[in-house]
């Protein structure tokens, strides 16, 4: 219940934004727009799930592709304890 509260919390703060959902975002966007820390973004983006554009470096991500992982359950995105 818990991650669930802070992921819709995340989406508000992101739709929020009002910002291009085509807009791509490094790892350092990603964190500095939603809290995450590096380590949990890196993480994301190593997901197959997340469909990173890896032929560019730094790696990106649509906000609209952002927008979509987070609204699914991952298990390791949960905070322990």
């Amino acid at each position: 219940m818990k991650e669930q509260r802070r992921t819709n919390e995340l989406l508000e703060k992101l739709l929020k934004q009002n910002k291009d959902p085509n807009e791509l975002l490094t790892i350092e966007q990603v964190k500095k727009e939603t809290g995450i820390g590096t380590n949990m973004v890196q993480k994301m983006f190593k997901d197959p799930e997340l469909p990173v554009q890896r032929y560019t470096q730094p790696f990106k991500v649509t906000r609209r592709a952002l927008e979509d992982y987070l609204n699914k359950p991952h298990d390791y995105l949960r905070k322990e304890g």
